[in-house]
């Protein structure tokens, strides 16, 4: 008598295995988790440099007039820009936004914003067809 396995049952047995991983791989659908993590990145530097406005406001007594990306960081707030956010600067009220990619980042028939405001110190996603103004409109 023989011991082991056939070659047929061999291949019966790697089949099953391909088709078995490539019903996980189309569930845990890669590209989707891809886009999360980029957003969540994203969410991560509207909060960072909207820390450096409002360390900015407070040091420039009460005002963001001249705070851009380029003396944010010359004067230390941040190291760098991110390159996914966009500043935007007014005397009294000013917002960091960034743009979403991520399906699941919320249900949105136009471009998802995540944006923060100094107006109420928060941020918040946004589904708008233009970009936010200095109050996340």
């Amino acid at each position: 008598m023989n011991k082991g396995f056939t070659l047929i049952e061999l291949l019966v047995v790697i089949a099953v295995l391909g088709i078995l991983a490539s019903v996980v791989l189309v569930a845990i659908n890669p590209g989707e988790r891809i886009n999360e993590a980029n957003d969540a990145g994203k969410k991560s530097d509207v909060g960072q440099v909207a820390t450096a406005l409002e360390s900015y406001f407070t040091n420039n007594l009460g005002s963001y007039t001249g705070a851009t990306s380029a003396t944010l960081i010359s004067l230390g707030y941040l190291k760098r820009f991110p390159s996914s956010t966009t500043l935007n600067v007014a005397a009294t009220v000013s917002s960091v936004y960034a743009t979403l990619v991520a399906a699941s980042s919320g249900t949105c028939a136009s471009t998802r914003y995540w944006c923060y405001t100094t107006a109420t110190g928060s941020s918040a996603f946004l589904c708008k067809a233009t970009a936010p103004t200095t109050a996340c409109l």
